[in-house]
Order: C-alpha cells, then structure tokens, then sequence
C-alpha cells in the first residue's frame, strides 16, 4: 500500500476518497438499523464518518503517517491568533452573507436544545472531513509532489476541488441546484486555504474548528427564523468574502521559507527507491 500510494498517488487518492464514501454510508446504515431511525436520521450519519474516519486513521497509522497529519501536534501560536481573527471573520462575513445583520437571538440559540446538536453534529463534520481533505489525501500529495511551490499548490488544490464536488450531494437534501454549484465553489475556495492553514501551522485542529465554527454560523442563525431557506445570493456573497481567503492560502504556499512538513517513513529496501520518484518530503 506504502509503494501504491507512492507510485500512484492520484489514484491512491481517489481510492481513499471512494473508501471512506461508501465506509461511512455502511456506517451510517448501520448506527440507523441499531438505532431503530433509518439512513436520515442525523446521528446515525455521524457514526458512519466517525467509524470511516477511524479506519482511515488505522490506515495512515499502518502506513507510519499517523504523526505527519497534525493531529497530535498544537501547532504555533501564531496561527492560533490568526484562527482567532478567522472565527471573527467568519462570524461577521457569513451572518452578513446570509442573514444580512451580525445580531442574533443569543437568548433562543442557548434555550434550543437543537443548538447543541448543531454544534455536535458541526464538530464531527469538520474532525472528519479535515482529518480526510486537509490529513490523509493532503499529505498523500504532498510527500510525493515535493514542498516546490508547484508541488504544494498542486497536493493542495486537488483535494480542495475534491471537497468541493463531495458538496454535490447537497441536492439530495433538497437545496436548488445554484445553490447547490455555488456550495461547490465556496467550499473548494475553503478547501486552497485551509491546506495552506494546516501546511504552514502544522497543526490539523485549526482547520477542525474553523471549519465546525463557519457551518455552525451559517446554519445556527436559521434555527431562530422557521422555515428559513438561504436565498442565492447569499451563498454569491458567502463565495465572494471566501475569495480573499483563497488569494491569500495561494500566496502564502508560495512564500519563502516553504512549509515544513514531516517526513515519510522510509521506504523498505526492495521497494520503489526514494530518488525513483521525488519524494521532497516534506521538510522544504
């Protein structure tokens, strides 16, 4: 698997991603058969990304990836004060985009017991699909694509424009279709930033929780208006204020120094040679 994924690192990509869709709908199917609530219900869909993602984390563990993630690493107190101003931006771009005001009924968000399963469910979305996007496709790319500023700006775009298209799925909930393509492009947008927050933190947690504390800002506030449906040019005005971000991600992999991000193991003796393929690893 080791070699696979060092020949063949696209497909190796595309198969993980493909493993852990259909790992989490049997999950999911699952939890709902246990739980008595069928494939809809919310927490059955939780536990069925939370049992895929543990098999992909049992996997970058086989692989000797485990420590490379971020997972297990804080990362610099410079990122936490910039993921600090994120959360402050996310608050007044996202209200603004879809609510067109930056209050909000504090008093009902704290008495609604749907506001803490809100918050639940956003924290699963954003462990999971980090620990996915920006963890293990991410540094699948980026071990074999090297720390050149083509390199990073490929390993980061591809699994972006990934998560992107994952959105596609939205339309099974009910969402319009425009609704649905400019989700596409606000979340691939998130995906280009959030690479470069994880490549040049090293730390894989403040993706996490910027990435649960955006969905909680755009779907909390909905809680307090009954029957709310987000108009189009909220999600135009949501792709517009993510721009800047991306601009941003995109200039910041092409600053010297270049990340640093930890090495592969080595590969055993008999495998694909290290110099046969460019693994720069990780380290700039």
């Amino acid at each position: 698997m080791k070699r696979f994924a060092t020949a063949h690192p696209l497909i190796f990509v595309i198969v993980v991603l493909l493993g852990w869709l259909v790992a989490s709908l049997l999950g999911a199917l699952a939890s709902g058969a246990l739980l008595g609530t069928g494939l809809a219900n919310g927490l059955a869909q939780s536990l069925g990304t939370l049992s895929a993602t543990a098999l992909l984390l049992l996997l970058a563990q086989r692989l000797g990836w485990l420590p490379c993630l971020g997972l297990t690493r804080p990362g610099s107190r410079r990122i936490w004060g910039l993921t600090l101003l994120l959360f402050l931006y996310f608050y007044v771009a996202y209200r603004y985009a879809f609510f067109g005001t930056l209050t909000a009924d504090l008093g009902f968000l704290i008495r609604s017991p749907d506001t803490y399963t809100l918050f639940a469910r956003q924290m699963v979305v954003g462990f999971v699909e980090e620990t996915l996007f920006r963890g293990v496709l991410l540094y699948a790319l980026v071990r074999v694509w090297g720390t050149s500023r083509r390199g990073l700006l490929a390993a980061t775009t591809l699994p972006a424009l990934l998560f992107g298209s994952l959105h596609i799925l939205q339309l099974t909930d009910g969402n319009t279709l425009p609704a649905t393509l400019l989700t596409i492009v606000l979340a691939a947008c998130s995906g280009i930033w959030m690479g470069a927050l994880v490549l040049r933190g090293g730390s894989l947690w403040p993706a996490v929780l910027i990435h649960a504390w955006s969905n909680m800002v755009a779907n909390i506030g909905a809680l307090a208006v009954p029957d709310y449906v987000p108009p189009t040019g909220a999600f135009v005005a949501a792709a517009l204020l993510e721009l800047p971000l991306m601009l941003l991600g995109a200039w910041w992999l092409f600053r010297r120094p270049l990340p640093s991000v930890p090495q592969p193991p080595p590969i055993p003796s008999g495998a694909l040679s290290e110099t046969a393929v460019r693994v720069e690893g990780v380290g700039g």
